[in-house]
């Protein structure tokens, strides 16, 4: 059978364009997921933060619309850990005080809810965050979001496939090959063929491209995340520390969830420690000490770490590669707060019902450059 479109890789991204693809209509349409299970990678080892911090004019849009998405999902579902609404302290100290202020203006102009605290406000309202600094501000954003990547890729792929999607998991594609009007998908001993190929495979996806004779420039590199077991129940919001660049995220009355450990180097994606090293959680522990007495008796129950795939201008690479061949990656570290929406648009970019150009994956040579952490404030 020869598909109408091929999808690979059934993270957010993914899920978000087969379920996109099956509401436009296209008759048939094929999802391969490498893991047994959907959202397992880079969607499931984020910190689930959705906020309205970002600061391209484009992402903030995604935002919005994969906000609307995964309230559909979770509507649909039933699963209230599909999207959770948290709220969010950017904390600041010193130099970084000025970042905050800045982004001001651009949260009033959009009619986000928003308040700047001084620090003893912030102990007030959230008083296990009693080890801030006497010049510490906060920016607190109440409608920030925390989601469930898995729940709400589950749901998608769920009702995309009522509407004829065929998943399959556990089914890890190893090459690409461009044949005259169709390309071949090879995973294991099969091979599928599509009338067009999504590759939205994460930082697998360069690898992927390779085999057909293509390239990308997209940088994998490697993000930690720990799950902390406090001694005692909490009542905290989602945290982002700037000046360690450390977030917290509610886990459960007496767990959070810590990052980020970020190795700024390129990493194989089929080669790297998936479980957080020792010298993160070293890190971990001392950083949340410099913001609550909480983390005198945490505990660790577990670490790992994952891939972000980095582009040279921090945006996504979306749109076609090759004849019949098209990539949405590039998730710069903040593919699940835009994914749905990405997803979404990969989707209509890839069946010619939509146009991205600006975003076009050949506009850079797949040639070294720096790469840039893409959850900043500027």
């Amino acid at each position: 059978m020869t598909y109408d479109l091929v999808i690979v890789g059934g993270g957010v991204w993914g899920s978000g364009a087969a379920q996109a693809a099956v509401r436009a209509g296209v008759r048939s349409v094929l999802l391969l997921e490498k893991n047994i299970g959907l959202a397992q990678e880079s969607s499931a080892k984020s910190g689930g933060i959705v906020t309205d911090l970002l600061w391209h004019p484009e992402d903030q849009a995604f935002v919005r619309r994969s906000r609307e998405l995964y309230e559909e999902a979770r509507v649909s579902s039933g699963d209230v850990s599909v999207a959770r609404r948290v709220g969010m302290l950017t904390l600041a100290e010193g130099e970084h005080v000025s970042s905050l202020e800045r982004r001001l203006p651009d949260l009033a102009a959009r009619g986000v809810a928003h308040e700047l605290l001084p620090r003893d406000e912030v102990e007030r309202r959230y008083p296990r965050l009693d080890r801030l600094r006497d010049d510490t501000v906060a920016l607190w954003t109440p409608d920030d979001w925390h989601v469930n990547p898995t729940a709400y890729a589950q749901q998608a792929t769920a009702e995309a496939r009522e509407g004829g999607l065929v998943l399959g998991t556990a089914e890890r594609v190893d090459a690409i090959r461009l044949k005259q009007g169709k390309v071949a998908i090879e995973a294991g001993g099969t091979v599928y063929e599509g009338h067009r190929v999504l590759i939205a495979a994460g930082t697998w996806t360069r690898k992927l491209v390779r085999t057909a004779g293509l390239d990308l420039a997209l940088l994998p590199y490697r993000v930690q995340l720990s799950s902390l077991e406090l001694a005692e129940p909490h009542r905290l919001p989602l945290v982002w520390h700037l000046s360690t660049d450390v977030y917290l995220v509610p886990d459960g009355e007496r767990d959070v969830l810590a990052g980020d450990g970020t190795r700024l180097a390129e990493f194989d994606p089929d080669a790297y420690q998936t479980t957080g090293d020792d010298r993160f959680q070293e890190e971990i522990a001392e950083r949340l000490l410099r913001l609550s007495s909480l983390g005198e008796r945490a505990g660790l129950r577990s670490s790992w770490a994952g891939l972000v795939g980095s582009t040279p201008d921090r945006r996504p690479l979306l749109g076609r590669l090759a004849d019949r061949v098209y990539v949405a990656c590039g998730d710069n570290g903040i593919g699940v707060m835009r994914g749905p929406a990405i997803g979404e648009l990969a989707a209509r970019v890839a069946l010619e019902m939509d146009d991205a150009p600006h975003l076009r994956p050949d506009r850079f040579p797949p040639e070294p450059f720096p790469i840039r952490p893409g959850f900043t404030l500027d």
